[in-house]
C-alpha cells in the first residue's frame, strides 16, 4: 500500500509540474480556499456575534472547527512524513515552514483537504436540503444558483486535494482520507443543526401568525430573515432575556470580541494574502 501510495503521489507531483496545469491546483484551489475559509470565517463569526444568527454555525463555524480540531489530533498522534519533506523528487515547491518544528511529520490526514470536503460538503446540504437555503444571509431561491454553489464549492476542495499533493505537502491517501473524514464531518455537523432547526420549523407552522416566537421563521419563507436580526438591533440587547444585567453583558462580549476579530480579518488581508502556502491547517 505504501508503494503504491508514493507512485500515485508522484504521478500526480510530475503531471501538475512544469507543465501549463502547474498553476491550476493554487489558482482554483488553494486562493478561492483561503479566501473562503479564513475571511469567511470572521465574517460569520462577526454575524453571529453581533446579529445572533446561527445560520453561519451551521455550514460554516461548526464544520470548520471540528474537523479542525479531530484532523490537528491525527496529526499529531499520527505523526506521518510530508512527501515533500523527505522524499526526493518531490521537495521543488513545498514551503520550506512545512518542514520544521514538527509540522514535517504532520501529512496524515490532509488538514487543508478534510477543513475543504467539510465546508464543501455541509454548504452543499445547506443548498439542497434546506427549507430555506442561505449564504451569509442571504437567501438562496433558484435552482441554478444553488447548483452553482454547490459544485464550486466541491470543485474548490478537490482542487485543494490535488494542490496538496501536486506541491508535496500530503501524498494520495492523506488527501483521499482528509476529504473522506472531512465529508463525514461536513454532513453530520450540518444535519445535525438541521434537525433542530426543522423541529423548530415544524412547531411554526402550526402556530398563528403573529407568533413572536416564529419570527425568524416567517421572515425565512418570505427570504427577508436578515431583516429580522437586524430589526430593533442595539448594541446592549440580546434576544434570550430581557434581564438588563445580560443585555449589559451581551454587549461587552460583542465589543470585547469584536476588537480581535476585526483585528485578524485585517492581517489576513494586508500580511496573510500574500502567504497563502505558508498557512497551516
Amino acid at each position: 500500500m505504501e508503494a503504491l501510495d508514493k507512485r500515485i503521489s508522484k504521478s500526480i507531483y510530475d503531471v501538475f509540474n512544469g507543465t501549463f496545469v502547474s498553476s491550476v491546483p493554487q489558482i482554483f484551489g488553494l486562493i478561492p480556499y483561503e479566501m473562503y475559509v479564513i475571511p469567511g470565517m470572521y465574517v460569520a463569526i462577526l454575524q453571529v456575534l453581533w446579529f445572533g444568527s446561527p445560520n453561519p454555525v451551521q455550514f460554516h463555524l461548526l464544520p470548520h472547527w471540528f474537523a479542525y480540531s479531530i484532523f490537528q489530533f491525527l496529526k499529531k498522534v499520527v505523526k506521518r512524513k510530508r512527501p515533500g519533506c523527505f522524499n526526493k523528487g518531490m521537495d521543488a515547491h513545498i514551503n520550506g515552514s512545512h518542514c520544521e518544528g514538527g509540522h514535517e511529520y504532520q501529512s496524515f490526514p490532509s488538514g487543508h483537504t478534510g477543513v475543504a470536503f467539510s465546508l464543501a460538503t455541509a454548504l452543499f446540504m445547506e443548498m439542497n436540503y434546506s427549507n430555506h437555503p442561505q449564504f451569509f444571509e442571504v437567501p438562496i431561491t433558484k435552482q441554478e444558483t444553488k447548483l452553482r454553489i454547490s459544485g464550486v464549492g466541491l470543485f474548490v476542495a478537490s482542487m485543494i486535494a490535488l494542490h496538496r499533493v501536486s506541491k508535496g505537502y500530503h501524498s494520495f491517501i492523506d488527501v483521499l482520507v482528509g476529504g473522506i473524514l472531512g465529508a463525514s464531518i461536513g454532513f453530520v455537523s450540518w444535519s445535525c443543526l438541521e434537525f433542530y432547526k426543522k423541529k423548530y420549523q415544524e412547531v411554526c407552522e402550526k402556530q398563528k401568525r403573529g407568533d413572536e416566537l416564529c419570527d425568524n421563521y416567517e421572515k425565512a419563507k418570505d427570504g427577508k430573515e436578515y431583516e429580522y436580526w437586524v430589526r430593533n438591533y442595539h448594541i446592549f440587547r440580546g434576544r434570550i432575556s430581557k434581564e438588563p444585567r445580560v443585555n449589559q453583558a451581551t454587549g461587552v462580549a460583542r465589543v470585547v470580541l469584536t476588537v480581535p476579530i476585526v483585528y485578524l480579518l485585517a492581517k489576513f488581508f494586508m500580511k496573510d494574502v500574500f502567504h497563502l502556502a505558508t498557512l497551516k491547517h
